[in-house]
């Protein structure tokens, strides 16, 4: 990869959208009307400079959890198992190198559709990337079966909190009847199509490649070091599992997405139980957030704490627990840093009143009446400039109003879809960038990859949103 070549993407990404912000003129959506405000609101010579800083302070959350990703695994190859671990796994599936790229696929896309919490999943990107990447992979492909199968699950979310999750809050605000279970044999009928293409893509890009790899020369792997240890590691794969598996109960928000709120009263029963009128648990505990709002800071407290469990069972000095985490985080520090930039249009429109996307999403839907290409054109222009997609669907909740109830669910449907489809190619999709600063490949060798896949897709979501309206 090109040094700075991800820089200088979000540079001229950030130049353009700066250029379109002198042209076109600023608008808001207010009492769900579009109100324009006839002259522009453009993006000055000064903001080149602040906004990156702005960007960096405003979402150091996700700095935050990259590095701890990066310390876990550093202390992981400080107890000499984790690379016993990954040699075992990787002996195992020498001869069925293909069945492993597709299973991870699988587990990455399957996991992103069905819980959406891309935050916890990119946990497991370094460990199975290690293993491809052992078995004799190219970066790139370890980078798409990883990473590019995570977004790809977005595309076909099915109960996924990030994407459906948030969209069933937002339209039960807005007084709609939309449940996790809506259209849901056509978003499985998506997802399946999604990820059976993009297998595909995997198939015919890595035909012979694992056989190629074998003569080349040793490949450095990121967040990994060769070490021996006499010791087992079936501790590791438990306490791994346990860690995993809290963190998508614990982040999942099972209220939003099945009305369950057992959590928030197990909470309020465990903070409000006292002694002597002391609410012993409470002060205990400190501000440990409820079961279902876990959010980057809370995974990144996590990892921590697992990482001192796992050096108290390994028996590593402090010192040493330590040094293992501060190279694990030096190792993350770019990828981290791109996961905050990545954001850099984002941070310039949350810093706004008004500004033109609205006036270019009234263009779409300045008629009122359902239109395929005008659902399409405001989901592709929303989705590149609110990467977040909660605070998309919120900011333009007035935006889903204009339609009729009946075709609410398939404009949610587009918005889901295209969302995940643009973070696979966008360079605005946070966890795109970090992985490809992580796997140090640059964003055109990407965009040559996966451009035919995102455009026949593309084409697939037209298709299955336009037979869903024949079913709504």
């Amino acid at each position: 990869m090109k040094k700075y070549d991800l820089l200088k993407v979000l540079g001229i990404t950030f130049l353009v959208i700066m250029l379109i912000s002198w042209v076109v003129p600023a608008g808001v959506y207010s009492n769900s009307t579009f109100v324009s405000q006839e002259a522009t609101s453009p993006i000055g010579l000064y903001d080149i400079f602040r906004t990156p800083l702005i960007t960096i302070a405003t979402f150091i959350q996700y700095g935050i959890l990259f590095l701890a990703i990066g310390g876990f695994y550093g202390v992981l190859n400080k107890t000499g198992v984790y690379a016993k671990l990954v040699d075992r796994i990787t002996d195992k599936w020498q001869k069925k190198q293909k069945k492993f790229l597709m299973i991870t696929v699988a587990i990455f896309a399957l996991l992103s559709s069905l819980f959406g919490l891309n935050s916890v999943i990119f946990i497991l990107v370094p460990f199975f990337a290690t293993i491809l990447l052992k078995l004799g992979y190219k970066k790139i492909t370890a980078l798409a079966s990883t990473v590019g199968a995570m977004l790809v699950g977005q595309i076909g979310c099915t109960l996924g909190l990030e994407t459906w999750g948030y969209l069933r809050v937002v339209f039960y605000q807005m007084g709609y009847d939309i449940t996790m279970t809506t259209l849901i044999l056509v978003r499985i009928i998506l997802f399946l199509i999604t990820v059976l293409l993009f297998a595909l893509l995997l198939s015919k890009n890595t035909k012979n490649e694992d056989k190629k790899a074998k003569k080349d020369e040793k490949v450095e792997i990121p967040l990994y070091e060769e070490n021996t240890s006499k010791k087992g590691f079936v501790p590791l794969i438990i306490i791994g599992l346990f860690v995993i598996a809290l963190l998508f109960v614990g982040v999942y928000n099972w209220y939003y997405t099945f009305d369950l709120d057992v959590f928030a009263n197990l909470y309020e029963t465990v903070t409000q139980f006292e002694v002597n009128g002391y609410t012993l648990f409470d002060n205990l505990l400190g501000n440990i957030s409820v079961i279902g709002y876990w959010g980057n800071y809370d995974i990144a407290v996590l990892l921590v704490i697992a990482s001192l469990v796992i050096s108290w069972v390994y028996s590593i000095k402090f010192t040493d627990a330590i040094d293992g985490f501060v190279k694990g985080m030096k190792e993350m520090l770019v990828p981290a840093l791109y996961g905050m930039l990545a954001s850099i249009i984002f941070a310039v429109f949350l810093n706004m009143s008004s500004n033109f996307v609205y006036t270019i999403v009234n263009q779409f839907t300045e008629s009122g009446e359902f239109s395929l290409p005008g659902v399409l054109g405001s989901a592709l222009v929303t989705s590149f400039t609110y990467n977040d997609f909660p605070t998309l669907v919120s900011y333009f909740m007035n935006f889903f109003s204009l339609y009729d109830t009946n075709v609410i669910p398939v404009v949610a449907l587009i918005f889901q879809a295209i969302y995940g489809l643009v973070m696979i190619i966008a360079p605005t999709s946070i966890f795109l960038l970090v992985g490809l600063s992580y796997f140090k490949v640059s964003y055109k060798e990407w965009f040559n990859y996966i451009w035919k896949y995102a455009l026949l897709m593309l084409g697939v979501v037209i298709v299955i949103a336009f037979i869903a309206t024949m079913l709504v």
